[in-house]
């Protein structure tokens, strides 16, 4: 009887070691993927938990996986500072599960009760700009008149001029953006109230020059051309020389891929032009006029090597001008990267879109129609000091 009672004492002591060593091994494994998980999901720009519970699953083993009940919820903060305003983002996940025992059973200890949080939080730095105007010592780099209305609550406007004036803004204009930056300290203001200027401001570089692809532009695909019919259907490829649309009633539909103009242009009479999926190529000066009554709906990649790229230029190219003129509408979603250009919108011209950085050398607009929010969809700026809390 007392060698019985000893065995059974023993074989609970030595039980009871394996289990509970079993028990920690289990914790810190469902730890370690609470604390990937919500890593993860507060570095994640939407489904936040969906990204998280992934992690965790790719963390743990497929029996912790499936055993364990998770539950995630992000937020957000901010703070005021000696040095400003400061976002932070984050993301708490919990796991919790029944860890089964393998001898403990026989003193009807069946499992144990593991539960693992973690909390992750990141800055947010502030949104990027959606129009930066590169000039920095150009007279009225930018250049508003009257008739020009902009509706962009969520978007700055970055000025890198100096001089003076560094911009005009003449009356029967109207602009409500988040932040209008001006790096020069004089602006002329011609019977116009300009809401949330700042001036003397810490304009942006322009953070995309050196970072663009470049495409094969050797070797022409197209060389110059005219396009009348009802129905147009474009190719990606290399456009070279100058291209004419000119029925004013076409339906021109771009195929995804890059275009890539060199050699001359494309001018656009009209028509109603779409396409998803597509990009713009200059490799030199050359540029496409649009002309009157042009309708257009084009995006860029979602993906790939030209992602969010819908219309760019060789680098280092000299100055010259853009002018988009009298559109009925155009929606346009992605990057316009023409640092080289001196953007003008004229009479009517229209943009709308849910999605747009421009990028250009001076900016001029004309009793023209914008209503914008950035690139990133307003989300803010990128994430840094990401880190684990508890």
């Amino acid at each position: 009887m007392v060698f019985a009672l000893s065995l059974t004492a023993l074989v609970i002591a030595v039980g009871g070691g394996i289990d509970f060593n079993s028990a920690v091994t289990g914790h810190a494994q469902l730890q370690d993927a609470v604390d990937a998980a919500v890593l993860t999901g507060v570095r994640a720009s939407s489904n936040n938990a969906g990204s998280a519970s992934s992690a965790f699953s790719a963390n743990v083993n497929a029996s912790i996986a499936s055993a364990a009940a998770q539950s995630y919820a992000s937020g957000s903060s901010s703070s005021s500072t000696s040095s400003g305003t400061v976002n932070v983002v984050t993301m708490t996940g919990k796991a919790t599960m029944q860890k089964p025992t393998f001898l403990l059973g026989l003193v009807g200890i069946n499992s144990f009760s593991l539960s693992a949080s973690a909390t992750a939080v990141a800055d947010r730095a502030s949104a990027n700009p959606c129009i930066y105007v590169l000039d920095p010592s150009g007279s009225q780099s930018l250049l508003v008149n009257s008739g020009a209305s902009v509706t962009a609550p969520n978007c700055e406007i970055h000025v890198k001029s100096t001089a003076n004036p560094a911009a005009i803004f003449n009356s029967g204009s109207s602009l409500n953006f988040k932040k209008i930056c001006i790096a020069g300290a004089n602006v002329i203001r011609n019977s116009v109230t300009v809401p949330n200027l700042s001036l003397s401001c810490a304009a942006s570089d322009d953070p995309y020059a050196g970072t663009l692809p470049t495409p094969s532009s050797a070797s022409c695909t197209y060389s110059n051309g005219n396009y009348s019919a009802a129905n147009i259907t474009m190719t990606p490829g290399v456009y070279c020389g100058w291209f004419n649309f000119n029925n004013s009633t076409s339906k021109v539909t771009f195929q995804p891929g890059v275009y890539v103009i060199k050699g001359g242009g494309w001018n656009v009479n009209g028509g109603t032009w779409t396409g998803s999926g597509v990009t713009f190529y200059y490799a030199d000066t050359s540029k496409i006029q649009f002309n009157s009554g042009i309708s257009a709906d084009l995006s860029a990649p979602t993906s790939g090597t030209y992602k969010d790229i819908l219309m760019y230029e060789a680098s280092g190219l000299s100055k010259t001008q853009f002018v988009l003129n009298d559109s009925v509408a155009n929606k346009l979603r992605g990057l316009i990267w023409l640092p080289s250009r001196q953007m003008t919108l004229n009479a009517k011209s229209g943009i709308q879109s849910d999605s747009l950085t421009l990028v250009v050398w001076q900016l001029i607009l004309d009793n023209t129609t914008w209503n914008l929010t950035q690139l990133s969809g307003g989300t803010g700026g990128s994430l840094t000091n990401i880190r684990l809390i508890k």
